[in-house]
């Protein structure tokens, strides 16, 4: 590897976890919750477990691979060496699908909050908030992460405020009530709400630009999987105390609804300007991530025009042209206009993306295992095989299945 093509270490375990906890608590929650709640009515709070449960699960297979393979590349490296080089390559396009198709949608979300406080085309928003996201991405991972942790914090201040002012309705809504269509409802929810969970995509891409990676990676993925399933069921039990599913169903900013309904039309108004910061740093989170993989499946490709995608700015430690490429593709896609459809496809890759790395964790500990004992190894094996990520794989393609039965 040249000199010309590695990436900076900036970033500790605080950093780590403002980019997990920000890129998983992102524009899925604000934009999501009201639909989901409209399937799994007041039991959305269990859909909400059931999905961080299965999400958590998976994250425990990126925590094992990333103490192992600390890689810009993430999913691709890990495929890459329980497989092979070419199932990398082909899965790497799921790979690049999900991490171009989700920001595409979350624009859309961008638009629609803005358009409630200035009368801006939504293309012409979400194009330029889809620039400015990978300007910032350009500048440098350390911009970024700066950029990302004020994002993250107000996007939790914010979360924070719906809680706070939805605790004297706590106890108002039952919250064992079973929704209409009885378990397929709750199931069906979980399987709508997994868009807001797939930050750990993007966070193991940074492991080339974290301190000691090995190590701080893992407790990174699961440190902010557990703190985004405290606020998640904080959110989803608030939400549904305050108003009933069916109002969270037709609202068009259910979060801000529950705000303007629980403290006044001045804290609705607040929650969009706090509803812009977060879908925002999950755009930056998003392109991040798709960059790296890109630049490291250029990195490992011999194919002779995407060597371009390989150069590092020497000043900034960023891969420009990788990062350029990917904006360009999700701007692309964010003019689709239609926020359900691009979220339900972006499910598609990332069931598909998540199956496809619990599978290769266990291919890996029966195939490929090496004796050395990695920094982190997930607990609770038989015969060298994780009973925890067979788990997931069934609960990820459960989750595939209603997410199907979703869209049609």
């Amino acid at each position: 590897m040249g000199k010309n093509n590695k990436l900076k270490r900036t970033l500790g375990l605080t950093q780590v976890l403002m980019f997990g906890i920000g890129g998983i608590v992102g524009a899925g929650i604000y934009a999501i919750i009201g639909e989901a709640a409209g399937i799994a009515g007041n039991m959305l709070w269990l859909s909400f477990g059931i999905a961080a449960a299965v999400a958590l699960l998976t994250g425990l297979a990126y925590a094992e691979f990333v103490s192992r393979f600390p890689d810009a590349g993430g999913s691709f490296e890990y495929i890459k060496q329980s497989f092979n080089k070419k199932t990398a390559l082909i899965l790497s396009v799921v790979m690049l699908f999900t991490g171009i198709i989700a920001p595409a949608a979350i624009a859309i979300s961008f638009s629609d909050y803005l358009g409630r406080l200035l009368d801006i085309p939504s293309s012409v928003t979400a194009i330029g908030i889809i620039a400015l996201m990978g300007g910032v991405n350009i500048i440098g991972a350390q911009e970024s992460s700066w950029f990302n942790t004020a994002a993250t914090i107000i996007t939790l201040l914010g979360l924070g405020a719906v809680v706070g002012f939805s605790v004297p309705e706590w106890g108002s809504a039952d919250l064992l009530a079973a929704p209409e269509k009885g378990m397929t409802g709750i199931f069906a929810g979980s399987a709508l709400i997994f868009f807001s969970y797939v930050g750990f995509e993007d966070l193991v891409k940074l492991a080339e630009e974290v301190k000691e990676p090995e190590k701080t990676m893992p407790k990174g993925i699961i440190i902010s999987g557990i703190a985004v399933l405290v606020i998640y069921l904080l959110i989803a039990v608030s939400a549904v105390n305050v108003l009933d599913a069916q109002t969270l169903q037709e609202s068009k900013g259910p979060l801000g609804q529950v705000m303007e309904t629980a403290a006044g039309p001045n804290w609705a108004v607040g929650l969009i300007v706090v509803a812009l910061f977060a879908t925002s740093k999950t755009i930056l989170s998003n392109i991040l991530g798709a960059s790296r993989l890109l630049f490291d499946v250029a990195r490992d490709s011999d194919i002779a025009w995407m060597k371009k995608l390989t150069h590092i700015d020497e000043g900034r430690g960023t891969p420009t042209f990788a990062i350029i490429s990917v904006s360009i593709a999700v701007v692309i896609f964010s003019l689709i206009g239609n926020l359900k459809v691009i979220a339900s496809i972006s499910n598609i890759f990332v069931f598909i993306l998540f199956i496809s790395v619990n599978v290769a964790l266990i291919n890996y500990r029966l195939n490929g295992d090496s004796d050395e004992e990695p920094p982190f190894r997930i607990p609770l094996n038989v015969n060298n095989v994780p009973i925890l990520t067979v788990i997931a794989v069934v609960g990820l393609l459960v989750l595939l299945g209603f997410n199907i039965y979703n869209i049609f």
